[in-house]
């Protein structure tokens, strides 16, 4: 895959809230790889142990030297540990390495992927359904168990040829999370090869499964308010811990979790876009539950 050499540059001051996410590159020398303002690429930092790597969104571009990288991250370092967590720094120093086009790896299977602390992507798709495609963007040990529920949806309504997307990072260790996420309203199809074959597909439905750390459950999302409705009832329904709470964004998720961003890229795969954070209890207790209320509601409608 297509690759330069770069200075990093720690930067408190790249833009955008999901600063710990986001880099800059040099406005020309970025498209040499085939990459862009608004899309993914991987970071990569010799170590002695080996390589230490993360994916970044290139939020912003520079016209200052050509192999300048300026990666972000949040004020104090002592506090939030950004660049410790994502790359194994332990200052706020400059350091050298390689940014790549590459996003998922190409070829490993999930196995492969669990062996080397890869991230892969993973698609099962018609080539022309358009009724519901479920997706877990934040899969593997990114946000546990999320995409044990996209394909199990896809599983129950396999008459339907329901679509499904996931995204597996793995990390040896912990800390998937840091080295992996990627902040669902950046997410870019022309950083995910499979995503873009389907991107352009205008599903009816589309439904994401995701872990927060809250103790709750919140329905969002561009869908209507009756669809979350509904599905707010069936995972209440399916889940006999009471001390799970269950809302809708109507009634007070967070903004930044809310799901309704029409850049999200779950309101981008559909016409009703469905986002559901999970608590870790949520998705390690009743997971299957959940998956298969969503799938009660949805597939009568496809």
């Amino acid at each position: 895959m297509p690759s330069y050499n770069a200075r990093f540059i720690p930067n408190s001051c790249v833009p955008n809230s999901h600063i710990r996410e986001h880099c800059s590159a040099h406005r020309s020398q970025i498209t040499t790889i085939g990459r862009n303002k608004g899309q993914q690429v991987r970071i990569e930092r010799d170590t002695p142990d080996g390589v230490t790597l993360a994916l970044y969104t290139v939020i912003d571009v520079h016209d200052e030297e050509p192999d300048v990288v300026f990666v972000g991250y949040r004020d104090p370092e002592s506090t939030h540990h950004d660049l410790r967590d994502r790359l194994g720094l332990s200052g706020i120093e400059p350091f050298t390495g390689k940014i790549k086009s590459e996003v998922p790896h190409p070829t490993f299977t999930d196995a492969e992927a669990e062996e080397c602390s890869e991230f892969v992507e993973r698609l099962t798709d018609n080539g022309c359904h358009q009724g519901l495609i479920a997706i877990a963007p934040h899969g593997g040990l990114i946000e546990r168990h999320t995409d044990e529920q996209a394909e199990p949806v896809g599983d129950r309504l396999a008459s339907k040829c329901v679509s499904v997307w996931v995204c597996n990072g793995l990390k040896e260790g912990g800390g998937a999370f840091d080295r992996w996420h990627i902040t669902s309203t950046d997410i870019s199809e022309e950083s995910f090869p499979k995503l873009r074959t389907v991107i352009g597909r205008h599903f009816e439905y589309a439904v994401a499964f995701h872990g927060w750390n809250e103790k709750s459950i919140c329905i969002g999302g561009s869908a209507p308010p009756d669809l979350k409705d509904q599905i707010k009832t069936a995972i209440r329904n399916a889940i006999p811990d009471r001390e799970i709470k269950v809302i809708t964004d109507e009634e007070g998720c967070p903004g930044a979790f809310n799901g309704n961003d029409p850049k999200n890229i779950v309101n981008r795969l559909g016409t009703n876009g469905v986002q559901i954070e999970q608590s870790i209890d949520a998705r390690t207790g009743f997971g299957c539950e959940i998956a298969d209320a969503v799938a009660d509601v949805i597939g009568p409608k496809i």
